[in-house]
């Protein structure tokens, strides 16, 4: 007879470890996974950054909702959100800010959301039964006495993220937080980040004192390998407050964070003559000139003529000048350790008498290393912006094969309407995409167009529309001009204002992009004096002029660039963002509607209409029993500048639709007195949590007992051997 050896007996402990391990800790394990980019199984039950996973795709590849039957999705359950003045007295001197704007977050079977007042929300994602509620709590009035950098205002933000555990939302106060995603607890935070910037202290006849912070920015990428959180901090009131911009590192292995870096976006106050010439050599200018008549994707800073980009910013640098807000979701590349971002337009128009130079790294797409801050490349979309030429919305990190050699590419969509393909490694513009539909407009008087018409009319040639752009090789562009129009000060109009203002979906496995073309979303701007801080030198009107509202859903090759097909939404101008599931385009319009149309053809399938105008992007993935879930968030603070229906600041709601007779349809027994946390401390009524650490304990013991008498039986065996 055959001995069992004592090394056959260990061998067969360890695999006994190893299936237990696997089979009880198996959503554990995925949860904990170092790398920040969810695949598989794991990719179509959870949404778990703004646009979906760590590079930004905004795609979700499920399959359970699909063309065949996306026409059955069904309302499964409505959470309304109470209206904002209902939370004024956690916030002294604070301004009611309406409903949600946050893409839901789904991690494994409940959904995240933060409304405007910063209120963060945990939803059972199967019924809609509130898990948590953390009540944001803030005297504005108090916090600006403590950190006069802050400029206070509305207090809105535009994204969650989850990673290892814990909820990030957007930058508010110049502060972060991290919340417990089980209980809603702070886990903790980081205050008074833009106290004492270096170089943030103005000296002008007009205003004497300290740049002003408080956009809200999306909270910033984790480089998990690490542990390092990214941070940026933009300056205030659409950027006319002038604080100093900043990216910052936070390695969170520290407690409190310890920070790591700080990298500036903008020049100090007092100016710095060579600004633009510290890193050159490791960036590229787009000219609009340039490519149409020389085809020429990017210029190399290196040539461009030193005159033009010198005293950038201006010297001194002037008070209502800054970055703006980054709303949109960085990317990062855990292998190479690169985080790649858009940053906002720049301050001072619609009079940029005093800010002469390109205004870097405004209006720019940017790669920097995790580790150190330096600069790996830049790109600046819009030099010297005087449209509000912002690149923000989602940065997208994609793996394209382009002729035979795979390489990592950053898709870059701008509100200029342009999109962007540059080589992820070194910023070299691979592509552009321009809609003819941007190239030229005939206006009601007969004449052929550019973007822009004023008195006297720019934009008249649409083969420069000089006016819109600057030209980075001109020297007037750069440092003579000082608005739109000059030397007239009479108005001039942005036509469009907000072509792209949205994040776009990358279909990973079709290699398909999608992206939303706005049009009649326009704004007559005139040049004024320049008043104190947070004031913008001029006048500013969103709603005039008006062309006809319409949007353009369009799908490219992300090798080529090349269109695939479109789809005409007429009637409303676009905000927000567009998803990609599977073979699936969903998309949220001023309309009210929810729009599916296949991602293949561009054939409609679906609307479904949900009474409000829509300006967040859907979520979909999965609810604890499996079954797949669309998300979407009605209500809020709507844009009357796009059109559609009229009631824009309502509270709204969350609504979740799937498809008919699903597994979740039918209550389980522990559904029943779901947790509520309501505010920041309170009790707990704990029914589910008590149920499921029993039913861990019970595994627990049946562990521990298998392994005892597995022991048992070999020391048995050893004696009788």
């Amino acid at each position: 007879m055959k001995t069992i050896t004592n090394f056959s007996y260990g061998y067969i402990l360890i695999l006994l470890f190893l299936l237990i391990f696997s089979t009880f800790n198996k959503v554990f394990i995925e949860a904990d996974n170092p790398l920040a980019f969810p695949s598989g199984e794991r990719a179509e039950r959870n949404w778990e950054f703004v646009n979906h996973n760590s590079w930004g795709s905004n795609y979700s590849p499920q399959n359970d909702i699909n063309k065949e039957n996306v026409h059955l999705l069904e309302l499964k359950w409505i959470y309304p959100f109470p209206p904002a003045s209902e939370f004024l007295r956690y916030q002294s001197g604070g301004i009611p800010f309406e409903g949600v704007i946050t893409p839901p977050l789904i991690i494994d079977g409940n959904v995240f959301v933060a409304s405007n007042m910063r209120n963060v929300y945990s939803f059972d994602g199967k019924f809609g039964d509130l898990n948590w509620l953390r009540i944001y709590k803030h005297d504005w009035n108090e916090a600006k006495i403590d950190l006069p950098e802050i400029a206070g205002g509305a207090p809105h933000i535009h994204g969650l993220q989850h990673v290892n555990g814990l909820l990030y939302s957007s930058t508010l106060n110049c502060s972060v937080q991290a919340i417990d995603a089980l209980s809603g607890e702070l886990s903790f935070e980081i205050n008074k980040i833009c106290s004492n910037v270096e170089g943030n202290n103005y000296s002008w006849p007009s205003y004497n004192g300290i740049g002003k912070y408080g956009s809200p920015s999306h909270p910033g990428p984790i480089f998990q390998k690490e542990n390092i959180l990214i941070v940026a901090i933009t300056g205030a009131t659409a950027s006319w407050g002038g604080g100093r911009a900043f990216i910052d590192a936070y390695d969170l292995d520290f407690d409190p964070p310890k920070r790591l870096w700080r990298k500036f976006l903008a020049p100090p106050a007092e100016g710095d003559p060579e600004w633009a010439l510290h890193e050159c050599d490791k960036g590229w200018f787009f000219s609009y000139k340039q490519w149409k008549e020389e085809g020429k994707l990017g210029i190399p800073c290196t040539d461009v003529p030193r005159e033009n980009i010198m005293n950038d910013w201006g010297v001194p640098k002037h008070y209502t000048s800054s970055v703006a807000a980054i709303w949109g979701q960085m990317a990062i590349d855990e292998e190479t350790g690169i985080v790649y971002f858009g940053t906002g337009n720049q301050g001072s128009w619609p009079n940029q008498t005093f800010v002469t130079g390109p205004n870097l790294y405004a209006a720019s797409t940017i790669a920097l290393d995790v580790m150190t801050g330096d600069m790996v490349w830049w790109y600046q979309q819009v030099p010297r912006d005087m449209v509000e030429g912002d690149s923000s919305w989602n940065t997208v990190l994609a793996k394209l094969t382009i002729d035979g050699e795979e390489k990592k590419v950053i898709l870059k969509y701008s509100v200029t309407g342009l999109l962007w393909a540059l080589d992820a490694a070194t910023g070299e513009p691979l592509w552009i995409f321009e809609s003819p539909l941007l190239e030229s407009r005939t206006d009601p008087d007969g004449a052929i167009r550019g973007r822009t018409s004023g008195h006297p009319c720019i934009g008249c040639d649409p083969n420069t529309q000089d006016g819109y752009w600057n030209n980075v090789m001109s020297y007037y562009d750069m440092q003579e001009k000082k608005w739109l129009n000059y030397p007239s000060k009479d108005w001039f109009y942005i036509i469009p204002l907000r072509a792209g203002e949205a994040d776009i979906a990358f279909n990973t496995e079709r290699n398909t992009i999608f992206l939303p073309l706005s049009l009649g979303w326009d704004a007559s701007a005139k040049p004024g004096n320049h008043k104190s801080i947070g004031i913008p030198p001029g006048e500013y009107n969103l709603n005039y002029p008006k062309q006809t509202q319409n949007t353009t859903i369009i799908a490219l090759d992300a090798i080529t660039g090349k269109v695939k097909w479109s789809y005409f939404i007429d009637g409303v101008a676009y905000r927000g963002g567009i998803i990609s599931s599977g073979d699936l385009v969903f998309v949220p319009a001023a309309d009210g509607y929810l729009y599916i149309i296949d991602g293949l053809s561009g054939e409609y399938l679906h609307k479904i209409f949900l009474n409000t105008p829509l300006v967040v992007q859907p979520t979909i993935g999965q609810t604890s029993n499996g079954d797949t879930y669309l998300y979407i968030i009605n209500g809020g603070k709507g844009r009357k500048e796009i059109g559609g229906l009229e009631h824009n600041q309502v509270p709204g709601s969350l609504m979740a639709f799937g498809l008919p007779n699903q597994e979740s349809d039918l209550p389980k027994e522990n559904d029943i007195g779901k947790n509520k946390i309501i505010g920041n401390n309170v009790d707990k009524d704990i029914n589910e949590d008590e149920i499921e650490n029993t039913t861990n304990n019970i595994r627990l013991i049946l562990i521990i007992g298998l392994i005892v008498l597995f022991i048992c039986f070999f020391i048995y065996n050893k004696k009788h051997s």
